[in-house]
């Protein structure tokens, strides 16, 4: 049993939506795409709205959502059941970079942000030639039908929060964060890293307002009864962070912040970190300080410096750092002062620092998107590293790295 769960009756005119997230449920109740739908739609006259999930599937409609998050999840589509003549559509960040991949697999794409156009489109199901009759609507793209354009979400104080989000009432290890509430905060980023691509589907950044943010707090803590808070959004740049934060606190709740951006962190950001129960702060300094400027992160190593010697005054159990390789231009002289950046950095920090060195994988979009994928290269980048790097440091299969640079620059997939 999951809870909280918006309970509605059901009678032969009901309309029915599945969503689906494409892998397991411990890592999917995380997402908040699907509880997005699931509370759009539930909230609508005559609809009802089930998640499902790769391990969890009970698909009963006849138009069935699927949000693709990570580009490996592709493979998973052959794994959902669907019904024959179910109409399918998909979204999500993996399709806003490039819908054209799974144009075989689905009838529409919703492009963009859904919590203005999914209820518009609704309306027109079911009927005859439903597809034709939303073609027109910004935001939604039909191959062979009509050309791909975003939907607009100017104000995010304008729309609906999702409130409810369940979970199951007994949950184990794999649910890593635990039972929490999802605070989304904002949408987009202020800076340009030039291989990110947040600004090919967030053309700007937008800020909920404190006031709405204090709100969601309060109705999210009373209806889904939780102790910890989970903050949303790509880095943290909200104007109001630390007002945020110190509301969370006031109301004794735990939380967890994302990957921040040290251009805009504080000792007094991190102190509020710490009260929140954080033991652990993501910093993604990605190279060396003579090449960052060229990837669009100036960011001196004196910066990060600072903020290690903030962590270790308030005593810090751990510190994340991520780095890339694969990084355009990027020599065996960047490589080496990486790895004496990185050594600087175990020196200072007294408590225990986690390094993650993984390829930088190109996407649609991006200034980037043109990079190649040189397995070869890739692979004598990392092991140079190891015969040069003193401690520890985390990778994923390259593998996985070049199979997701594939699937996100292929058309047409072919998964049978």
């Amino acid at each position: 049993m999951e809870s909280p769960l918006i309970k509605k009756s059901w009678n032969k005119s009901t309309n029915t939506l599945d969503i689906v997230y494409p892998n397991l449920y411990y890592g999917g109740v995380y997402c908040l795409a699907p509880i997005i739908i699931y509370n759009i739609v539930n909230n609508l006259p005559s609809w009802l709205c089930n998640r499902n999930f790769l391990d969890k599937q009970n698909i009963t409609s006849n138009l069935v959502g699927f949000t693709f998050q990570y580009e490996l999840d592709y493979y998973n589509i052959p794994k959902i059941k669907t019904k024959a003549n179910s109409i399918l559509f998909a979204g999500g960040p993996c399709i806003n970079q490039n819908p054209e991949t799974l144009s075989k697999y689905f009838d529409f794409f919703l492009l963009g942000e859904s919590e203005t156009l999914l209820p518009k489109i609704l309306q027109y199901y079911p009927s005859k030639n439903f597809l034709d009759k939303i073609a027109d609507f910004k935001g939604i793209y039909i191959p062979g039908k009509n050309k791909p354009t975003k939907a607009p979400l100017t104000d995010l104080d304008k729309i609906p929060y999702p409130i409810y989000q369940p979970f199951p009432e007994k949950i184990n290890k794999d649910f890593v964060f635990g039972k929490v509430f999802i605070l989304e905060t904002e949408r987009g980023c202020p800076f340009n890293c030039k291989f990110c691509p947040i600004h090919s589907f967030y053309e700007k950044v937008r800020y909920r307002s404190l006031k709405n943010i204090k709100n969601i707090i309060d109705q999210g803590i009373k209806i889904n009864q939780r102790d910890k808070v989970v903050i949303y959004s790509p880095s943290f740049t909200h104007p109001a962070k630390k007002e945020i934060l110190q509301y969370l606190i006031e109301k004794n709740l735990s939380f967890s912040v994302p990957s921040l951006k040290a251009e805009i962190v504080d000792k007094e950001l991190f102190s509020l970190i710490k009260k929140g129960n954080q033991k652990t702060l993501t910093l993604a300094p990605e190279c060396n300080e003579s090449l960052r400027p060229s990837i669009g992160k100036p960011i001196k190593d004196e910066i990060f410096f600072q903020l290690i010697d903030y962590a270790n005054e308030l005593k810090f159990e751990s510190i994340k750092l991520y780095f890339m390789v694969n990084i355009p231009n990027q020599t065996q002289n960047d490589l080496d002062e990486m790895i004496q950046f990185i050594g600087k950095c175990n020196q200072r920090f007294k408590n225990k620092l986690y390094v993650s060195i993984n390829s930088f994988v190109p996407k649609p979009n991006t200034v980037f998107s043109d990079h190649t994928f040189n397995k070869k290269e890739i692979e004598k980048q990392l092991n140079y590293i190891k015969s040069k790097l003193k401690i520890k440091f985390k990778t994923s299969p390259l593998r996985i790295a070049e199979k997701e640079y594939q699937l996100a620059h292929t058309k047409n997939l072919d998964l049978i």
